[in-house]
């Protein structure tokens, strides 16, 4: 079958963004004029959906020859994407061949500067600075932002979640260097100039470094029982990551242009090239290299992604977290939990400063609260738990209070089971290393909290009551 290329751009942009990547590729052999096609979606539509984008995608694949009626492939298809483009091709590969994969047309994948965890700004862009600024001028449409895509894209949002439990968090990921090679590139810089105002931490400008990869790690703690449960998974998607300095969310794009020899080409060159599984590998060796000399001297972060249910899997919106730090003691620990009831007032100063450090970028999700964020930088963390056990001149242990308010008088949680839950022990004073760990820097780690709703408004007797 003969080889086809597909570009997607992101959201509030267009194909008419990517004309310098497509003329790129042909003066260095990869595909022809008629071989490479632009992939349009109107995205500041707010009634459009991703199901809708991936409906429609699939539709027009059929019309142009990719697939049959049947979706079988009948070309293979190498699909580049660009930053809200990432879970546009993920949700068309889930939808359409997750239960298929051999069927699938997509063989490869490169991703430069994809959303696949959220981006800080889609909340801005539905905001009225957002309609002004990104709005679409048509007659009947005017202030139009694409509210749907961007409710996708706001972090922590459920569409996120529900992504991943769909092509990351199973038995058995196709994102790997024998079915789809994928190979994700982003930036490390913020922006520059006037639009340097909407840099956050950890981010390329737009979206969370540390949420572009898809390599990522979920614990669930479960207190729906008699005894808590905590469950590790880690699938191991196997892609291609790597940080790249000197570039930002635009001009990771902006850079590729016709005659021109730059990093981020080369790479993507690279990427269409490889063949064999080997060769995927040392290209992930390349990666893996020049990402540790992008983070030598900067912060790296890890983002968490929490979700709260009970025990019928329905959404608790109303819940807070609090971190807090005691001298380790052995005496104090009992079936995973902190029994000691009163800090000091060191404890107390420590508790408050690292709780600030994790919570400093907190996020609730607008659509859905039970979603929750958190971006924590791993270097920064570790030397402030350094810092406090040598101040404390022990170990420390880190814990964490669940908080969830009654409904009323006879609607509660069973919250007893929530309170200082331990995360970690330090080791010689410093955070500790294994196969399983709280901490996985560069990457989204997913926590679904499960607890268990309850009610005195049923009972069961042998007398009769009366209402």
């Amino acid at each position: 079958m003969r080889d086809v290329t597909v570009i997607i751009h992101g959201w509030s942009d267009c194909s008419e963004s990517f004309k310098d990547l497509k003329q790129f590729l042909i003066e260095n052999g990869i595909g022809t004029v008629e071989t490479i096609y632009y992939a349009d979606y109107e995205s500041r539509e707010d009634n459009l959906t991703f199901y809708d984008v991936i409906d429609g995608l699939y539709d027009r694949f059929r019309e142009r020859g990719f697939i049959d009626r049947d979706g079988n492939p009948l070309v293979n298809l190498n699909v580049i994407v660009h930053s809200t483009g990432g879970l546009v091709i993920r949700h068309f590969i889930s939808e359409y061949y997750g239960n298929r994969i051999e069927k699938c047309p997509v063989k490869k994948v490169i991703m430069l500067a994809p959303a696949n965890f959220g981006s800080p700004l889609a909340q801005y862009g539905k905001s009225l600075l957002g309609m002004v600024f990104k709005g679409r001028y048509k007659f009947g449409d005017m202030f139009e932002v694409g509210r749907k895509l961007l409710n996708g894209l706001e972090l922590a949002s459920p569409y996120q979640w529900y992504l991943a439990h769909r092509d990351i968090f199973v038995d058995s990921p196709y994102y790997n260097r024998n079915q789809i090679q994928t190979f994700i590139f982003v930036g490390s810089d913020g922006y520059s100039g006037l639009r340097k105002i909407v840099n956050k931490k950890g981010t390329d400008g737009t979206v969370v470094i540390s949420g572009t990869d898809i390599n990522s790690v979920k614990f669930t703690v479960d207190f729906t029982g008699d005894v808590e449960r905590v469950s590790h998974f880690h699938p191991g998607v196997d892609v291609v990551w790597g940080v790249l300095r000197g570039y930002n969310h635009g001009s990771i794009v902006d850079d590729i242009k016709s005659g021109k020899k730059s990093r981020i080409g080369q790479l993507i060159l690279d990427a269409l090239r490889v063949k064999t599984p080997e060769e995927f590998g040392q290209l992930k060796a390349k990666l893996d290299e020049i990402t540790e000399r992008t983070f030598k001297d900067r912060e790296i972060y890890q983002q968490f992604f929490i979700r709260a249910v009970d025990d019928h899997r329905k959404p608790v919106k109303d819940y807070t977290v609090e971190f807090f730090v005691y001298r380790y003691s052995e005496k104090y620990l009992k079936n995973g939990t902190v029994t000691k009831s009163r800090l000091s007032s060191r404890e107390l100063y420590w508790s408050e400063k690292i709780h600030g450090y994790i919570t400093d970028e907190f996020h609730t999700n607008s659509t859905d609260s039970s979603f929750r964020r958190f971006l924590v930088g791993i270097k920064g963390l570790k030397r402030k738990i350094e810092e406090c056990c040598r101040d404390l001149g022990s170990d420390i242990i880190l814990s964490v209070k669940i908080h969830v308010p009654r409904i009323d008088q006879g609607i509660y949680y069973e919250t007893k089971k929530l309170k200082n839950i331990v995360l970690l022990k330090t080791e010689n004073h410093t955070l500790p290393a294994g196969d399983v760990s709280l901490f996985y820097p560069n990457t989204t780690t997913l926590m679904e909290l499960k607890v268990n709703r309850a009610t005195k408004y049923v009972t069961v007797g042998l007398k009769p009551r009366k209402h």
